[in-house]
């Protein structure tokens, strides 16, 4: 028993950063969109310090050849500049960055080009292939047969009481051993724009539920519950050669969503319900109000906050007003 539990214990986790933030141009020609600062604070490294307090000890992220450079900067500070930060008296600044990033053993950094290198190896071609599955598949090597966590880079989970929405993950894989994907409740009138779950049996004494399928942007009124999945996901090494095995969709993409359904349908897919504040970091909207909700967590900037947006408020409905008139 103590053997099975130990291979269920989660050590990895994958950081998904491979989009090139065209929502966020220009800006996202100087730094990746998973390093925009919300309250000061990279996106990333809010996920970061949520992986440290789930036991987390090892990172890779997986981004692209025009975020490299960025992103190992933010690995890896440049000493020049960290020697400039000292000599100024700023290393108090640095603290929380210090104190959430030495606790990983280790943090790298690959292009998600390799899973598409890693496809064609196994395809014997030498084609261009896409999508969330060959993002995972890159990181075949260095998951080394261990099950590993993945998250979206701009997926900003947050509970006020400091719970790790990835601990609670973490834990129904560690009773059942299945494929975890977080699920959330939004508007059954919202569904078709993400993905719906079809939710089973209770398992992990009633903290999760089985999940027999996940389908993909269903059609307003056939969706078969209001749960979507959405990243934080598990999975066991077996999932490189479900991807290997899968097929593209009509637009070339090879989605890890597909990859889930098929497994689901075998029966080894879990999934637990987050309920506390998701913010969509990747949108204009999803980015400011997480930034909003930051804020407010002090009564001080909370008043302030609410007085402004009051004001701000006020100020459209004048305009609509006007504009009507």
């Amino acid at each position: 028993m103590e053997k099975l539990e130990s291979k269920r214990k989660i050590k990895k986790a994958v950081v998904l950063a491979g989009g090139l933030g065209t929502r966020f141009l220009p800006g996202t020609l100087v730094v990746a969109k998973e390093l925009f600062p919300i309250m000061g604070k990279p996106v990333m490294l809010y996920l970061f310090d949520e992986l440290s307090k789930a036991g987390i000890t090892d990172v890779l992220i997986v981004g692209n050849k025009l975020k490299e450079e960025s992103i190992k900067s933010f690995i890896n500070p440049p000493q020049e500049y960290l020697d400039k930060v000292e000599m100024d008296g700023k290393l108090a600044n640095l603290k929380e960055y210090n104190d959430i990033m030495t606790k990983f053993n280790s943090v790298t950094y690959i292009n998600q080009e390799i899973g598409a290198e890693l496809f064609n190896v196994h395809t014997g071609g030498n084609t261009e292939v896409r999508g969330s599955s060959i993002a995972i598949l890159a990181v075949k090597n260095w998951a080394n047969g261990d099950p590993f966590m993945v998250l979206n880079g701009d997926d900003f989970c947050y509970y006020m009481n400091d719970r790790s929405a990835s601990a609670e993950v973490m834990n129904i894989f560690e009773q059942t051993g299945d494929y975890v994907v977080y699920g959330k409740e939004v508007p059954r009138d919202k569904i078709y724009k993400y993905s719906s779950m079809v939710i089973g049996n209770p398992v992990a004494n009633g903290k999760g539920f089985k999940m027999s399928d996940i389908i993909e942007k269903p059609a307003p009124g056939t969706e078969p519950s209001n749960i979507m999945g959405f990243a934080r996901y598990i999975f066991t090494a077996d999932v490189f050669d479900e991807i290997l095995n899968s097929s593209p969709r009509q637009n070339g993409e090879f989605c890890i969503t597909d990859v889930i359904s098929n497994v689901a349908k075998q029966g080894r897919v879990s999934t637990c319900i987050f309920d506390g504040k998701y913010f969509d970091c990747g949108s204009y909207l999803g980015f400011q109000m997480a930034g909003n909700y930051l804020l407010a967590q002090n009564e001080s900037d909370r008043k302030t906050l609410e007085e402004e947006m009051k004001n701000l408020f006020a100020l459209y409905n004048v305009k609509d007003k006007s504009n009507k008139e």
